[in-house]
């Protein structure tokens, strides 16, 4: 059966147990694509449970294309929220005296470039915002990057350079102001 018909299927007829049929059509590329994310077996399970549990409590915003494509995002989406919360809590505490010093070897200027840094990749749009990340923060490559989303080695280069292109011009464009 064609996924539109067993979304129909849920949506217009109530049959949710067609969802087991979305699961195992599924369930095999998305973890895969988010153990190659995570690292970890048992944060890759979670992941995945909770990417199909919001993909079926969203099924109304599926717009069509490929069913398997959308669920990845989604899977994707929550394992690099999950990454960037372990990394937050990964911090140690800071004695003040390392702190003082730290802050001390810091230009202002530097300190204004980062700020205008995260404000621009924060006006990026969510797959932009997640190439960013997967290329600079978990140091992915271009073709990693194209499994882990769905494109193609070559658009994840391209949208790259259009990307640090932009952040240029919008970084650029704040400090002239």
């Amino acid at each position: 059966m064609e996924d539109e018909a067993i979304v129909r299927r849920i949506l217009e007829e109530g049959e949710t147990k067609c969802f087991g049929e979305i699961v195992s059509r599924y369930s095999g590329s998305v973890y895969s694509k988010t153990l190659g994310l995570m690292k970890d077996e048992d944060l890759t399970r979670d992941i995945v449970q909770q990417a199909f549990i919001r993909a079926y409590t969203h099924l109304d915003s599926w717009r069509g294309g490929n069913l398997g494509v959308w669920i990845n995002a989604i899977a994707t989406h929550l394992a690099l929220n999950a990454i960037d919360k372990a990394k937050r809590h990964r911090t140690q505490p800071i004695e003040e005296n390392d702190l003082k010093a730290s802050t001390d070897s810091y230009s202002e200027e530097h300190e204004h470039r980062l700020q205008a840094m995260d404000e621009a990749i924060g006006r990026l749009s969510e797959l932009d915002q997640q190439i960013i990340r997967l290329h600079y923060y978990k140091g992915k490559k271009a073709h990693e990057i194209a499994v882990a989303l769905g494109l193609s080695a070559n658009n994840v280069l391209v949208k790259l350079h259009r990307i640090r292109e932009q952040l240029k011009k919008q970084i650029n464009y704040e400090r002239d102001k």
